[in-house]
């Protein structure tokens, strides 16, 4: 079996993020708005054929780890790696998806959400043949001119292959590509594989941190793929704002639903702006208030990684005058159940070229591991 081990965690950012920021924003001293920093599940590579934007996403069973203190475990996914490559284009684009199944059963991709052709909307037996194992195929369609957040997910024997992975978020950007309103544009993909409550693939203390400074304003698109359960995501310490609604604007006046829990339905997305004004800047959690969906191994323990996990995001002030000691105890929460018997441990052998002071570090998977070797 192969293995694709990562090897820049985000303890790397965190570590270094008190030097990025300071080179950062004192060099944009005085300069105007930067354009918008995405983030989320990695994004599908995209080439161009005749104008049309073309992308490739193949399904398959491959192993994942949630978090560093288990067995990574067998889910099926796109392009290896969980939740699917994030598909970001923008209104108007014209859209090839080249789909291979490797799964051993009949699949489809429907786009949710999205008004498309109904010959390209993905739903096996219906709208279109079943793909079969070994098969492609071409969906072809105009990205419709509605800016928002969807997903896409399998739409062929739905419960077991949406619980098991198969899914992922479908952005669309303005023709313009936005006025650079939001500092950070965040994706908050919230789904449940095998009993693991994950946020873009990942268990609480794998999650990666936000790291921002007073005074961002921040874009949340959280999208419940969930196949049957409801989250609702509770912020400490600030007011989310919600600006669209499975892909549709909602009114940004007087009117705004101003709220600090955002209950989202499965197959919903809603996203909200935030200004990040918490009192004393520190670290805030961001987490799902089922109760059961941010528990860890044992919920009495001192140990900040045993007591939680599933769905909780930290979300850290990086101009915090104790940003140091936020830090520390992350990585201390990372480093704690890397030491668990079921850690994975980096290979020694040569692999890690130009890397050599890491050696031995235990570190999450960041790709799939196929059951097979490629």
């Amino acid at each position: 079996m192969k293995r694709k081990w990562f090897v820049a965690p985000w303890l790397v950012m965190l570590a270094g993020a008190a030097i990025v920021v300071l080179v950062a924003f004192n060099a944009d001293a005085g300069k105007a708005h930067a354009s918008t920093q995405n983030f989320g599940p990695k994004e599908a590579d995209v080439t161009v054929e005749d104008g049309i934007k073309a992308v490739h996403l193949t399904s398959s069973k491959f192993m994942w780890q949630f978090r560093d203190d288990q067995p990574p475990e067998e889910v099926w996914g796109y392009n290896e790696q969980i939740p699917g490559p994030t598909l970001r284009f923008r209104a108007g684009d014209m859209v090839r998806v080249y789909y291979t199944n490797h799964l051993d059963e009949a699949s489809t991709v429907h786009w949710h959400g999205l008004v498309v052709p109904n010959s390209m909307d993905g739903v096996g037996l219906l709208t279109m043949p079943a793909i079969m194992p070994g098969e492609t195929m071409v969906y072809e369609f105009q990205v419709p001119n509605t800016p928002g957040t969807f997903m896409y997910h399998a739409h062929m024997n739905d419960l077991e292959q949406v619980s098991m992975g198969l899914s992922g978020a479908f952005i669309v950007d303005p023709r313009d590509g936005g006025d650079g309103k939001y500092d950070q544009d965040h994706i908050m993909l919230l789904n449940n594989i095998n009993g693991h409550y994950l946020i873009n693939g990942k268990e609480f203390p794998n999650i990666e941190p936000w790291l921002v400074k007073k005074g961002d304003l921040l874009r949340v698109r959280m999208i419940n793929i969930s196949p049957i359960e409801v989250h609702p995501m509770h912020f400490h310490g600030h007011f989310t704002k919600e600006i669209a609604r499975d892909g549709t604007e909602q009114s940004s006046g007087a009117g705004a639903k101003v709220e600090n829990t955002v209950l989202v339905a499965p197959g919903q997305t809603i996203d909200v702006e935030v200004k990040m004004n918490a009192p004393g800047k520190g670290a805030w959690i961001w987490h799902c208030h089922v109760l059961t969906h941010v528990m860890g191994p044992n919920g009495k323990s001192l140990n900040l990684a045993e007591a939680n996990g599933g769905m909780v995001i930290p979300v850290v002030y990086t101009d915090s005058d104790n940003f140091a000691d936020i830090a520390k105890t992350l990585q201390d929460a990372i480093a704690g159940i890397q030491a668990k018997p079921n850690s994975y441990v980096m290979p020694t052998d040569g692999s890690m070229a130009g890397m050599s002071g890491m050696a031995g570090m235990s570190m999450p998977l960041a790709a799939g591991t196929p059951l097979a070797s490629d």
